[in-house]
Parts: C-alpha cells; structure tokens; sequence
C-alpha cells in the first residue's frame, strides 16, 4: 500500500514540477516573439498559463506535503497516524537529505509564487522577471535529482548532474507541450495570429529538439550508472520498466518528428487555417497523454531498486 502511495504522489509531484518548468519555458520561448509581433503584453504569455502554472504550484505543494508525510513514514516505520507527531517530521525534515533538500524547494517554491504573483508595468522589469522565474522553476524542478537513484551511485556527481539535465530537458520539452496545447487552442480563437504562430513553432521545434538530444545522452548515462549490462535490461523489474519508458519515449519522439516534418511545415507554407491546427493540437495532446504516462514510469523506477544493485 505505501509503495503504491508513494509511486501515485511522486507521479503527481513531479508531472507538476514539469509543468511548472515548461510554462515559465515556453514563456521565455515567447519573449521574442511578443516584442516582434504584439507589442505590450502581460509579463507572462497569456493569463491561461498563469493560472495553469499557479495551479502546478498548488498540486506541487500538495503532493510533496504527502510524499514527504510517507517518506517519514517509510523511514520511520510507524503507522500513518503514528507519525503524525511533531518530532518525527521534525528527524526527517532537519536529519536527513531528503528533508534537507525539501526544505531548499519549499524556500524556492515560496519565491516562485512571490514572483508569479507580482504585477510589473515596466516591459524590461518583466522580462528580467520572467527570466527569473522561469530560472527558478528549472532549479525546482532539477534538484528532485538530489534524492534520485543517481545521487546514490558511487559515481555520485556525474549521476546527479546528469539525472538533473534529464529531469530539465523533460521539463522544456514535455511540460511546454502542455502550454503549448493551450497556446494553439487560443491560436485558433484570436486573429491574426499567422506570423506569432509560425515563429512560436518554430522556436519550440528548436528546443524540442535540443531536449530530444540532452534527454538522449542523459538517458544512455543514466542507464550505464543504474542498470550495468544489456542482460539485466531484460531481466530485472527496473530493466523492464526502463524498457518500457524507452518505447514510449520512441513513439514520443515519433510525433514531435510528424509534428515538425509534416504539419508545422505545411504551416509555414500556408495559413494557419482550423482544420490544421486541430490536427496540431490533437498530436500536441497525444504527446501530452504519452508524457504522463513516462512521467508514471519514473515514479515507479523511483521506487525500485535499481538493476546494478539487484
């Protein structure tokens, strides 16, 4: 029962710490193309994805209350009701790493929200804000690789630094799918939108393809550090699921590649007409579902042992 808690709240904290990341992402990704195209603007690209990162923040804050009440009790070894006393979170929070290191995200987490919530006029105060920001989003978001299998490796620093650029480059990628599909179905309800669409695909074709790349090398350097050999890919339970994340990350990279060959090339010949950005979105939001489903994936490998030390 507590390991499946434990897989559903890790899932849950870190799908929201990716969307976190994306959105503040994506909206860097923007910068530019609001000076060039729209002139002022709110600070963040649109009020839909402000409140999609605010309400990320308020999931992120909920699941990691809960992940942080079962990792005292999965330390601990008292009942669910049993650590509900003050001293036993107070061992963990100040006696361990990983309260260490929850106490670091809720000191980060706390200047993210300061910052969302901040209103600036000034066009230059906001972009240095949203530089910030989306700054501290990517920490938040890296530094769940601090107490990832890796950081356990004895080959600690290349492991975490490693396991840190996969976990951003999910972030950049899978998380500015979500703002992404949010930002075409708007696309597809405001006019005139063809030059601030065609440079915002274009941009976000960009790095998704420069996360395709780091979240490759960080993948085999991840896999050397945790499984140790081709035979127990196929014979342990963390070679399995790893197995498992790697063909739905295959099929992942498959639609960003239609995505970016087929319909975002059509779309920078021609309007950006309805019927082809619902088939855009429709792939973006296939890509979104299978993220979820990986993002699943890693919660269970997180409560796993990993096959080197099987």
């Amino acid at each position: 029962m507590l390991t499946v808690l434990l897989i559903v709240v890790r899932a849950a904290h870190i799908t929201a710490s990716i969307i976190i990341a994306g959105s503040l992402t994506f909206n860097v990704v923007l910068l530019c193309v609001r000076r060039w195209t729209l002139g002022e603007e709110s600070f963040v690209a649109d009020q839909v994805l402000v409140r999609v990162t605010a309400w990320s923040m308020i999931a992120a804050a909920l699941s990691g209350v809960f992940w942080f009440w079962l990792e005292v009790v999965n330390m601990s070894g008292l009942s669910f009701s049993g650590v509900l006393s003050i001293s036993a979170w107070k061992t963990v929070l100040l006696d361990t790493k990983f309260g260490h290191l929850w106490s670091f995200r809720l000191g980060v987490g706390i200047a993210l929200a300061f910052g969302i919530s901040t209103n600036v006029q000034n066009e230059a105060r906001r972009r240095s804000l949203s530089l910030a920001l989306w700054f501290l989003g990517i920490v938040l978001l890296a530094s769940l690789a601090w107490i990832s299998h890796a950081s356990a490796a004895r080959t600690q620093p290349l492991g975490v630094l490693s396991d840190a650029l996969h976990l951003c480059a999910a972030g950049g990628w899978i998380g500015g799918l979500v703002s992404l599909a949010i930002f075409l179905t708007r696309a597809g309800l405001l006019s005139p939108l063809d030059e601030r669409l065609a440079l915002t695909l274009e941009r976000f074709s960009t790095l998704s393809l420069c996360c395709v790349s780091i979240l490759v090398a960080s993948g085999i350097c991840n896999s050397w550090l945790l499984v140790g050999s081709v035979h127990a890919l196929f014979t342990t339970p963390y070679g399995r699921l790893l197995l498992l994340k790697l063909t739905l990350f295959g099929i992942l990279i498959g639609f960003g590649a239609r995505n970016r060959f087929l319909v975002k090339t059509r779309l920078r010949k021609g309007s950006a007409n309805p019927g082809l950005l619902s088939q855009l979105r429709r792939n973006v939001l296939g890509e979104v579902c299978l993220g979820v489903a990986v993002v699943l994936i890693v919660a269970c490998l997180g409560v796993t042992p990993p096959a080197r030390h099987s």
